[in-house]
């Protein structure tokens, strides 16, 4: 059984380290099929057969995508637009609420910033959810898609719209204000209006009127780039993805996990598709933060358009930066490269968008607008245990507000619940140990081990023992199987919940969701469990007991890099775990001693008698 229990630490162990591999370097999920757009081809032509432009020089990031505009069939007018509605000047408008401030510009009604006021960038910088990268390629959250190569929607994203409203506009309490931009043309009988309701929380209504040549069409709007700015290189599970959700489940789509193929610029590497399905809505997401989307028509397709830099393009593409102006151009470039690509998603029609943090409560207040919204909180394998975690965690908060004292004050309460089953594994090792003597006589009675007699009589003959001498030769690895999935737990917690997100616990440990900056508690922790490995009976021989003892190494080395949060929890249960083995193996060495006090006392009255 020794053997045995050898084998199943080990396995346990490589499930462990699988688990962990799994993910801190996930892999693809499955995604749906991707279907050509109508109207689109994957490889597209530029405005000139052979024409090259280079990083900087990409003004629009359409032209990459766009093919020839095709001549569509007549349509039949319901009425002329008889006076044009355009502005001279551009202006910007801000609305400020208690939670955000947004910037829209009237060149083409789209959004230039939304800067979170209650949360940070990684970089603790005020939290810009539209990235820098559009303004650079002109193609703003709420313009219209230019990727059918549509030249009357791409010229509307540069007109001037007219705004009559005040160029600053605060919300507060229960009001709402109305940003309405309105632009029409006479001679293409063109009429245009958009208009955003905003309230004082993270939802935005969306209007958008499109009326060419008396028809109301569609209104392909876009997002993207990406979500957020100055994300941390090493902070765990931040992949921008699509999630639409049907209302029992998701359809995702995993923006790095999609191929690429080349582009009519040299430069530059594009995929594109469709989600399809009946959703209730549409997420355009990260770990911390999403903007969903509901739209007017559940049904309609969901497109997707990628654009990547090429590896080797990076240094080619990059101007020589022999000027100031070169430097940072060369800067942009890089930092471009880097950030590994475009990401924008056309949605038709939206009525209205949640704009802010995967927060469970916030989340929880928009459910009459956007039903079941929490479940845009993946907290991945195990969530259910990731989420009494984290009520228990935030419980305690109320009363310690400190994320990282809470872990601490939950992680003691967790180990005096599981004292008992604790205090039953220790007193079933040991009871093994003291087995072992009759365990060997058994083993030697039946030598010949290729005999499936005399393998399967020795078997039953220790089955035998173990029940006469009331023994679970399990019973010691039951802690180990319960620590599994609170451990995996609290790592799905730490990487998805934005509770703990850049909360500090004290001295170095200033993001309880981001690695020990100087790994001092992954050693911590590795030290604490070679003491508790060193303390635990065992019924294994000097040999074994040397194997086991590099485990603790082996964990080491696959927590080194998760979050702070997690050596700390393991770190706090270690020493917890000392003191408790320190207190059970007193008790099971004073126990022993008595009962082998009245064996001696029960052999000298045999003796006497």
């Amino acid at each position: 059984m020794d053997t045995k229990r050898l084998i199943l630490a080990i396995a346990l162990s490589i499930i462990v380290i699988t688990i962990y591999q799994l993910f801190f370097m996930p892999k693809p999920q499955p995604l749906p099929r991707q279907t050509e757009i109508p109207g689109q081809e994957q490889v597209i032509p530029g405005e000139k057969e052979g024409a090259k432009k280079t990083t900087d020089q990409v003004e629009d990031i359409s032209d990459i995508f766009a093919k020839k505009e095709e001549k569509t069939a007549e349509i039949k007018t319901l009425g002329p637009v008889k006076e044009n509605i355009k502005a001279e000047k551009v202006k910007e408008i801000t609305v400020e609420t208690d939670l955000y401030t947004a910037v829209f510009t009237s060149r083409g009604a789209g959004l230039k910033s939304f800067i979170l006021k209650k949360h940070k960038d990684d970089k603790l910088q005020p939290l810009n959810l539209i990235s820098v990268k559009a303004a650079k390629f002109k193609l703003l959250p709420f313009y219209f898609s230019t990727f059918s190569g549509d030249k009357v929607l791409k010229d509307l994203n540069s007109e001037k719209f007219v705004y009559e409203g005040e160029t600053v506009l605060s919300v507060s309490g229960t009001e709402t204000e109305e940003v309405v931009f309105k632009y029409a043309d006479a001679e293409k009988n063109l009429w245009v209006k958009k208009r955003f309701t905003f309230s004082n929380n993270y939802i935005i209504g969306i209007e958008c009127e499109f009326i060419k040549e008396g028809e109301t069409l569609p209104a392909p709007l876009v997002f993207g780039p990406d979500l957020e700015n100055n994300i941390k290189k090493e902070r765990m599970g931040t992949e921008l993805q699509i999630a639409a959700y049907t209302g029992s489940g998701f359809e995702k789509v995993k923006f790095a996990a999609k191929k690429t193929i080349p582009a009519a610029n040299p430069g530059y590497e594009t995929a594109m598709g469709n989600v399809n399905g009946f959703f209730y809505w549409v997420a355009y997401e990260r770990a911390y933060f999403a903007a969903i989307f509901k739209r007017t028509t559940r049904d309609a397709p969901i497109k997707y358009y990628i654009l990547k830099e090429k590896k080797d393009n990076a240094g080619a593409a990059a101007p020589a930066p022999q000027t100031e102006e070169g430097k940072k151009a060369a800067a942009a470039v890089k930092k471009f490269h880097r950030d590994t690509g475009l990401y924008y998603i056309v949605v038709t029609d939206p009525r209205q968008v949640y704009l802010g943090p995967k927060d469970e409560e916030i989340l929880s207040s928009v459910t009459n607008v956007f039903m079941d919204a929490t479940e845009v909180i993946d907290y991945g394998f195990l969530g259910a245990i990731a989420k009494i975690l984290l009520k228990g965690i935030n419980f305690i908060y109320h009363y310690v507000p400190n994320y990282g004292w809470a872990l601490v004050i939950f992680t003691i309460f967790l180990k005096i619940l599981l004292f008992p089953l604790t205090y039953q594994s220790s007193v079933s090792m040991a009871k093994m140990q003291t087995l072992q003597p009759k365990i060997k006589a058994i083993k030697k009675k039946y030598k010949n081990m290729r005999d499936p007699d005399q393998r399967k009589q020795m078997n039953v003959e220790t089955m035998a023992l173990y029940k006469q001498e009331k023994v679970n030769p399990m019973g010691g690895c039951l802690p180990l199987l319960l620590q599994m999935p609170i451990l995996l737990g609290f790592f799905n917690l730490l990487r998805t919940s934005i509770s703990v997100r850049h909360e500090p616990w004290m001295l170095w440990v200033q993001d309880l969701s981001l690695k020990d900056p100087i790994y001092l508690l992954p050693i911590l922790m590795g030290v604490s469990q070679l003491v508790v490995q060193k303390m635990s009976p065992t019924s294994a021989d000097s040999t074994q007991k040397k194997m086991m003892y590099i485990m603790p190494l082996v964990m080491l080395f696959i927590v080194i890099n998760l979050p702070s949060g997690l050596t700390l929890y393991w770190f706090i249960s270690n020493l917890l775990q000392i003191g408790q083995q320190h207190i059970i193996n007193k008790k099971i060495y004073h126990k022993k001693k008595e009962e082998e006090r009245q064996k001696k006392v029960q052999k000298r009255k045999k003796g006497k008698g």
